[in-house]
Formats: C-alpha cells, sequence, structure tokens
C-alpha cells in the first residue's frame, strides 16, 4: 500500500502528463491548421520543426491571423 507521498506524486505526475498531452495535442492540431490555410492561401509552409518550437500562444495567433486572411 503507498504511502500519501506517493499516492501525491503518483497524482501529481499523472495530472501534469494529462496537461502536457493535451497542449502537446492543442498544438499539433493547430500546426496542421496552420500548414493547411497557408496551402490554401498559397503561400510558403512554414517547416514543422518551425512550429513545433511555437509556443501554444503563438500558433493561436498565427492560425487567427491567417484565418482572418481567408474572410
Amino acid at each position: 500500500m503507498p504511502n500519501c507521498l506517493e499516492a501525491l506524486f503518483a497524482r501529481g505526475f499523472e495530472q501534469g502528463f494529462q496537461q502536457g498531452f493535451q497542449q502537446g495535442f492543442q498544438q499539433a492540431l493547430l500546426a496542421g491548421r496552420i500548414r493547411a490555410l497557408q496551402q490554401v492561401l498559397n503561400q510558403p509552409t512554414v517547416p514543422p520543426r518551425e512550429l513545433a518550437s511555437k509556443s501554444l500562444t503563438e500558433l493561436q495567433a498565427q492560425a487567427a491571423e491567417l484565418a482572418s486572411l481567408l474572410n
């Protein structure tokens, strides 16, 4: 039976893993959206490695900017 400290560590690890997975998934979706929008707009596509180095906030801003060009 795990002690209290081990249980807290396991819980913290699980929560951190889930948050990291969700953020990574969101970043991957945004990167795909950005590349698709660039193709639709006949713009050069950003390499995946460059998109992977951006923060979630930066990706959201870039995706919103590209989406606004469609209108």
